[in-house]
Parts: C-alpha cells; sequence; structure tokens
C-alpha cells in the first residue's frame, strides 16, 4: 500500500508538471497594479476601524454646480457737460421818445422848458417845406377830439396829434403833412383802408405851425420830466421811439 500511495503521488506530480507546460503563463499588467499605489494607505488595528466608521456616517454632500460668473460693466466716460457762458450785461442805453403836436406859438414855449430841465432834443419842423395836409376837421370840443384820437391809436395809426392852439384848427386832428399832393392822396387812401372816413386833404394852411421833438437816450428820471411836461400841453402827443 505505501508504493501505491508514492506512485499516485509521482504521476500526479507529473501530470501537474505537464499542465504547466503546455500552458503560457498569464501576463499581469503590473502598470494597473501600480496606478495610484502612493495614495494607497494601509490601516489596521483600532485606528483602522475608527477611520472606516468615520467615513460611513459622513453624510455624501452633492457637490453644487458652479456659477457662472457675471461680467462687471465697464463704465463707460460720460461726456462733461459744457458749461454756458454767462452773457456779459448790455448796457442799458436809454431810452428814446418822439414829442409830436406842438404847434403854434406852443413851440417856442416847448424850447425853453426843454432847455430848462437841461434835456437835449432835435427839433423837426413840419410844414415849411410841405403843401398837402391831412386832417379831421376841428371837433365840438377837446374832450371830443381826445377820444377821436383814442380811437385812432386803437387802429394802429400813430402819426396824429389833437390841435390845441386856440386858432382857426383848435381841436381838429392832423394825420400828417405832405410836399405834394400826391402823397398826400396816397395818405389818405391808406387811413381809408383802416377806416377812418372823416379825414380830408388841403392845401397846408400856413398859420398852422406844426414841429416835433426827438429824444434819444434818457434815464429813467429824464424820461419822468419828459412825461409830466408833454401833460402840460393838451392835444401833444409823446410816445416812446426805438433807438437807433
Amino acid at each position: 500500500m505505501k508504493w501505491l500511495f508514492i506512485a499516485l503521488v509521482i504521476i500526479n506530480l507529473a501530470v501537474y508538471g505537464v499542465s504547466q507546460l503546455e500552458t503560457p503563463p498569464s501576463s499581469i499588467e503590473l502598470t494597473q497594479r501600480e496606478k495610484n499605489a502612493s495614495a494607497v494607505k494601509v490601516v489596521t488595528g483600532q485606528l483602522g476601524q475608527a477611520t472606516a466608521a468615520h467615513i460611513a456616517s459622513e453624510p455624501q454632500v452633492a457637490s453644487a454646480p458652479q456659477a457662472t460668473p457675471t461680467p462687471t460693466p465697464i463704465p463707460t466716460a460720460s461726456a462733461t457737460p459744457t458749461s454756458k457762458p454767462t452773457p456779459t450785461p448790455v448796457a442799458d442805453i436809454g431810452r428814446c421818445w418822439r414829442w409830436a403836436g406842438i404847434t403854434g406859438d406852443q413851440i417856442d414855449n416847448v424850447r425853453t422848458k426843454i432847455q430848462n430841465l437841461s434835456l437835449i432834443a432835435s427839433e423837426t419842423a413840419s410844414g415849411e417845406s410841405s403843401k398837402v395836409w391831412v386832417y379831421m376837421p376841428p371837433l365840438a370840443s377837446l374832450e371830443i377830439a381826445k377820444q377821436k384820437a383814442a380811437q385812432l391809436a386803437e387802429m394802429g395809426i400813430t402819426d396824429y396829434f389833437v390841435v390845441n392852439n386856440g386858432g382857426r384848427w383848435q381841436n381838429s386832428i392832423s394825420l400828417g403833412v405832405f410836399s405834394n399832393r400826391e402823397a398826400g392822396e396816397r395818405h389818405l387812401a391808406e387811413l381809408k383802408a383802416l377806416g377812418v372816413k372823416s379825414a380830408v386833404v388841403r392845401e397846408k394852411d400856413d398859420t398852422l405851425k406844426q414841429a416835433s421833438f426827438s429824444f434819444k437816450s434818457l434815464n429813467p428820471q429824464q424820461s419822468d420830466k419828459l412825461a409830466k411836461l408833454s401833460a402840460q400841453f393838451s392835444g401833444s402827443v409823446l410816445r416812446e421811439n426805438k433807438c437807433k
């Protein structure tokens, strides 16, 4: 029996040897086994158990998606507001006036009073070289003549004055004097187109002398003095003109 057992062992060893010679050894990828080998740590004993328990108890936290960064707007340079230049104040050149409707003996009296007020005026005589007069015949009273003159002003007529010299043409309203009849007739037609019905044209009466005075660059005090002076001569007209 002993020799039978030994013979079986020898036969098994021979079969095993033949099988090992016929089967080629399998290649082992050492590179796969060595991958991350440096990161593997073997923990044994109580430290290993505690570490395993700690890992098992930790909740798994899902990684939050990374927010897309919002681009920071680049401030644009705003245009610097241009300051408007301060306008240079224009010097007050005063006020300009025309005082018309001075007739007859009033002319010399007005000249004297203007000089007494230390006012400078340029005088224009109407009638010396004129031959035609456009006017409204004398009215019943000075008050009625003034009312009629106010109506003329409302109609846009500015060249007029009430005659108040106590003479033949007292309370008439002068509407202009002209060098020839053609110019007078043309002016009369313009007046009638505006609605003036009672105006007429006639050869100038030499007894009716007319004058007007122009004033430039009067300050407020001088303008007040002139207004008070013109109020003393009923029928005369003081108008503010555009300074030239």
